[in-house]
């Protein structure tokens, strides 16, 4: 199951939501959000919920066992490499199977392996990484952790949170008119990102990377589709829960920040997935090594385990270590040399350089990624534009438009200070912007659910 079911938009949370709602105690309300997130989680994969409960058990012992030794810096070094290695073959065997598929024993059909294992195995690590730390004591009671490992808020797309940080709301929460309106249309936002803007992009990548039909506008157009259609899924699905965090009660961290100039290559990296960029940076202690050539050396290991964690082959492997060289290389010098540069060079520089390093997540040979490289700057290429791609951005400029503005972050930031600024003349303007938003949000809602509704008949 995924957010964008409508047996779970319709059905599965709006049920969740109310039964939370009959009873004030914490205690009650996890259990609710346990039950409904299982039934989330291994929705048509029954022995997932094996998988959740040994798993969980599995950290929570871990866990015991650190806070319990925590004077025996060795043991409790061992018990946090043993928990590492749980937790990765966890995340190898069920979340990347595929690599198993020779081997008879370990091999299995998808059908059930488990959603969101990636932020799962990340959120069982972490806890005990945090008692190894000292930042969290070890949970006595096994439900509260059960809470954090499992709770669908977080599953598809994050973010990822501390349990140290999220257990003071898993104890004692209390929902307000506030969560409930900023929970409903954060969710609206997301559900929009996702139905509505990312498969126009989806769309203009197909038809602009199209091998047989290889033309220049249409590379660069269709490789930016590419990045624009995943931003907007990402942040889509993370938009989406945070309103279903704030909605029972939670309030979390949004899970990408704003692309701007100023942070370089290193702030775009660290735009996507932020909370998991943060993680492992932590754990690789990239933020705390002032030496610059192991800094460099650590960055590149952080660089390889994140690419390793979004898909385990090769060619995420070389684009993580790409971005991470560029990134130590801004860390050494690079920054500081294009600080006082034009804001308009430094988005250009972001352009090229994510386009040459991510454009090959893209293909699975090399031969195509040198094709499309080639293709960028005119040469093999017959014309500049195909047919395919003019009429996927002419019938779909409006919302290019739209999309546009909500990444372009200067141009973000101008239409959220207009409308601010109108909503505080007076009264009569601040109720039309409420209402107008109102409206919008409506609008957002029901056109999602029937582009939906459509998809699942069609």
């Amino acid at each position: 199951m995924v957010y964008s079911d409508l047996i779970f938009l319709l059905g599965l949370f709006p049920i969740a939501a109310i039964l939370s709602f009959l009873d004030r105690s914490a205690e009650y309300k996890n259990l609710i959000l346990i039950l409904t997130s299982v039934l989330f989680f291994s929705w048509g994969r029954p022995f997932a919920v094996c998988l959740i409960f040994l798993s969980c058990i599995f950290d929570w012992l871990i866990g015991m066992a650190v806070s319990k030794n925590v004077e025996r810096r060795v043991l409790c070094t061992l018990l946090l490499i043993l928990d590492a290695l749980f937790n990765i073959a966890l995340f190898l065997v069920f979340g990347h199977n595929y690599l198993f598929d020779s081997i008879k024993d370990l091999s299995f059909e998808s059908t059930v392996l488990p959603l969101g294992m990636g932020y799962y195995c990340v959120r069982g690590f972490s806890y005990v990484f945090d008692i190894y730390k000292g930042r969290a004591e070890y949970e006595r009671n096994i439900l509260c952790l059960l809470t954090y490992m499992v709770s669908f808020h977080f599953m598809m797309a994050g973010p990822h949170i501390s349990y140290s940080k999220l257990e003071p709301s898993i104890r004692n929460r209390e929902m307000d008119g506030r969560k409930l309106n900023d929970g409903f249309v954060s969710l609206v936002l997301g559900l929009g990102k996702v139905v509505i803007l990312a498969p126009v992009f989806e769309r203009i990548k197909l038809s602009g990377l199209n091998g047989h039909e290889i033309t220049t506008l249409g590379c660069w157009l269709g490789m930016m589709s590419f990045f624009a259609e995943g931003y907007f899924i990402l942040t889509g699905l993370s938009d989406m829960a945070k309103g279903f965090g704030l909605i029972n009660g939670f309030e979390y961290p949004s899970n990408y920040t704003d692309i701007e100039a100023d942070n370089l290559f290193t702030g775009l990296v660290r735009s996507f997935n932020t909370t998991i960029v943060d993680f492992f940076s932590d754990v690789f202690a990239c933020r705390r090594v002032n030496n610059p050539i192991l800094k460099a050396l650590l960055i590149l290991l952080c660089g390889a385990a994140i690419s390793m964690w979004y898909e385990a082959k090769v060619t995420f492997l070389i684009v993580g270590l790409a971005a991470a060289l560029l990134i130590a290389i801004e860390k050494l010098f690079l920054g500081k040399a294009m600080l006082k540069l034009p804001a308009a060079v430094k988005y250009l520089y972001l352009v090229i350089t994510a386009m040459v390093i991510f454009g090959g997540l893209y293909f699975d040979s090399l031969y195509g990624y040198k094709k499309w490289l080639l293709a960028l700057v005119n040469v093999n290429t017959k014309y500049m534009l195909s047919v395919s791609v003019k009429d996927g951005v002419m019938k779909n400029l409006t919302l290019i438009i739209i999309a546009f503005f909500i990444v372009f972050a200067p141009a973000k930031k101008f239409v959220l200070g207009l409308w601010k600024d109108l909503s505080r003349r007076s009264r009569r303007f601040y109720g039309f912007t409420k209402i107008t938003q109102t409206v919008l949000t409506a609008f957002i809602f029901v056109l999602s659910i029937i582009t939906l509704a459509v998809q699942t008949t069609a």
